[in-house]
């Protein structure tokens, strides 16, 4: 009997929604012939326990050679884990680093990044490979709603890590200037922090509901015609919700930077620049057969670039240089 290879994650913090513990989540999914273990720097929430069911899934301070030879994985993979978290010792193990943002690599271990984008900002000569990681398609709720719309109404939702670092304040005037020139448009968001959300409500003429964030959430994409993401000042290196929302056949509309401009096809999403481009396109999409068009098209590339049969050959490919 063949036995199945082991790989061994290390992520920083102990949740599957968003950051590096929703790829790891998916790797293991895009891997389900392979053993797994998962190593978080932080405790890890229920949530993700369950969500990672039956896999391994452990708290650790720092990782230790007596660690890696106690698990004896085939090969690791990091992501982006800082070297100060890693016993010197452990370097020599068959490893990959996967880079998730802008963030010191490893020059002792064969590194990749999440996006073109990201690859290109490390010097020419020290560039790594790119692996686009892959996203499931969320469940689709009993009941689904964006089918039924045939009016100038749309759903515009906005799902992000419930932090004040994704929830900059300066989006509330932002989405005040929106809500005034498309009064049409119903707003939901999913993971808006508490503090901010006294103030986005009447900002969006009250037209708006808010969600907790989980990793059940992304259920909403499928009543959401539209995915708005801007943001002042970050630049996301890859989107999952970009590429969760189009596995759904939701538009995503979002800031022309980072790894968004790879994600995003011809007639499918929309890239803009600034708030009156953003504020164009919601006037195109009050067109319902512009919407249709545009969603079938999303779901497509979606199904295409970020499925896990995808994501699976990707891996393996860069596995084989190793094992």
């Amino acid at each position: 009997m063949t036995l199945s290879p082991h790989l061994l994650q290390v992520c920083n913090v102990g949740t599957v929604v968003g950051g590096t513990g929703a790829c790891a989540w998916t790797v293991t999914r895009a891997l389900p012939d392979w053993k797994h273990t998962v190593l978080f720097f932080s405790p890890v929430r229920q949530e993700t326990r369950k969500a990672f069911d039956e896999i391994s899934v452990e708290t650790i301070s720092r990782l230790k050679r007596s660690e890696l030879e106690k698990y004896a994985p085939d090969l690791v993979l990091y992501h982006n884990t800082a070297r100060h978290r890693i016993e010197e010792e452990c370097l020599t193990w068959r490893a990959i680093y996967y880079q998730h943002s802008r963030v010191a690599a490893w020059s002792e271990i064969s590194t990749v990044a999440c996006s073109s984008w990201l690859s290109s900002q490390v010097p020419a000569k020290d560039r790594p490979e790119v692996l686009q990681q892959a996203v499931p398609r969320a469940v689709r709720p009993i009941c689904t709603s964006r089918r039924a719309r045939l009016g100038e109404e749309i759903v515009v939702g906005r799902i992000c890590t419930p932090s004040d670092r994704k929830w900059p304040r300066e989006l509330i005037p932002c989405y005040r200037q929106l809500a005034q020139e498309h009064p049409q448009i119903v707003w939901e968001f999913v993971g808006c922090p508490k503090s901010l959300q006294a103030e986005l409500q009447p900002a969006v003429n009250h037209r708006v509901n808010f969600h907790e964030a989980g990793w059940d959430a992304r259920s909403h994409y499928w009543n959401w015609d539209v995915l708005l993401y801007h943001h002042p000042t970050l630049t996301e290196s890859f989107g999952r919700t970009v590429a969760e929302a189009m596995r759904t056949g939701c538009i995503p509309v979002v800031d022309r930077r980072g790894g968004f401009c790879e994600q995003i096809e011809a007639n499918s999403g929309f890239l803009c620049e600034n708030l009156e481009e953003f504020s164009a396109v919601l006037q195109v999409l009050r067109d319902p057969s512009e919407r249709i068009a545009r969603s079938r098209r999303c779901r497509a590339i979606g199904d295409e670039k970020f499925s896990l049969r995808g994501f699976r050959k990707r891996l393996l490919n860069q596995f084989q240089r190793l094992l």
